[in-house]
């Protein structure tokens, strides 16, 4: 589901942050698709976690995290991992239900159980930070590894610290930088990040190479991390367009000395263009929203 919390990791690298008819269900929500409504009120599962993803996303109707919450747990209690895990998310964080670190495990256990990867690597959270459950470092990097064999980019981001800190496995920081470089291919906008600003100083036996701290910089702006988009901007001093675009991205989610640097940067670039591109890059950022890659 999307808003899950991510755990950034940051390995020593410069970082610049009741059923009713469904006549009647539909009325109460008519944004919702009424052949939709009319399945999950039949008591289809996926229909029901759908009916609940609407609600806590506000697609087509107004946000209700208490109205998803009743929908993933009709879908969960039949056994649908994808809204076990959901159930859980708002459960840990006490958005529609009272917070709930225990139930939240307990939902999670049961969709990693069934080998859901996001709930594999949830409940691989919860033990490394003991979040409900007794902090186990080996429990930790088991379900890691479970949804890193599915190629869950924030599983094999965070096994990577797991080996970098020593905890629950050896100490090892050849495997960690190798399991960066796993979890930044496989899309986590976090483990790009670092990929970047490794290349571009020539840390963890790499060469400097600014061809690839661009490429992986890029990669993780796009992503919305906004460490990245500063300094994917400060390797295309050349370019003021996209100095200026990144930077415009970038600056409202920026604070105190890097706010200042930021608006003195783009300003620098800003009178490198002409009032058109300017107007058309303020538009372009503005519009902007962040992609996730898919695995």
């Amino acid at each position: 589901m999307s808003g899950r919390g991510k755990l950034m990791m940051v390995l020593g690298l410069l970082s610049l942050i009741t059923t009713t008819c469904s006549a009647q269900v539909a009325a109460k929500a008519p944004g919702i698709d009424p052949a939709l409504m009319a399945k999950a009120s039949s008591g289809n599962a996926e229909a029901e976690f759908r009916v609940g993803t609407k609600y806590e996303l506000g697609a087509n109707v107004p946000k209700d995290a208490a109205q998803a919450a009743t929908w993933y747990r009709k879908a969960a209690e039949k056994g649908l991992p994808q809204a076990q895990h959901s159930l859980g998310v708002l459960y840990e964080f006490g958005t529609g239900v009272p917070a709930d670190l225990a139930t939240a495990t307990q939902w999670y256990r049961k969709a990693a159980e069934q080998g859901f990867a996001p709930a594999e690597f949830s409940l691989g959270l919860c033990y490394a930070h003991g979040k409900g459950v007794p902090q186990d470092f080996g429990q930790a990097r088991a379900w890691y590894e479970k949804a890193a064999e599915q190629k869950n980019s924030d599983a094999i981001f965070n096994l990577a610290y797991l080996y970098h800190a020593g905890q629950g496995v050896p100490k090892d920081e050849a495997r960690s930088f190798d399991l960066v470089r796993q979890a930044a291919e496989a899309g986590s906008a976090d483990a790009q990040f670092q990929l970047g600003m490794a290349y571009y100083q020539g840390e963890e036996g790499l060469p400097t190479d600014q061809s690839l701290a661009r490429k992986w910089l890029h990669r993780s702006a796009k992503q919305g991390d906004v460490a990245a988009q500063f300094n994917y901007a400060m390797l295309l001093k050349a370019e003021p367009e996209q100095v200026y675009f990144w930077l415009s991205v970038a600056a409202p989610h920026m604070v105190g000395q890097t706010k200042e640097k930021t608006a003195e940067l783009r300003k620098d670039a800003a009178g490198r263009l002409s009032p058109a591109q300017k107007a058309d890059l303020d538009k372009q950022a503005r519009d902007w929203r962040p992609v996730e890659e898919q695995p």
